[in-house]
């Protein structure tokens, strides 16, 4: 009975590891793509002025 409990808060803890590990990436992917959409409307406010 024991193992079973042992278990399971291994597989649970395992899953909130991934869990984390696949919001991180989410962030990195969210700035990144802000950063790009940065950068465009400063090349786009450059267009305008010319």
């Amino acid at each position: 009975m024991r193992w079973i409990i042992l278990a399971a808060f291994g597989v649970a803890l395992g899953y909130i590891v991934f869990l984390q590990r696949k919001l991180a990436a989410a962030e990195r992917r969210g700035d990144m793509y802000r950063d790009i959409a940065q950068r465009l409307e400063l090349q786009l406010a450059g267009l305008k002025t010319q």
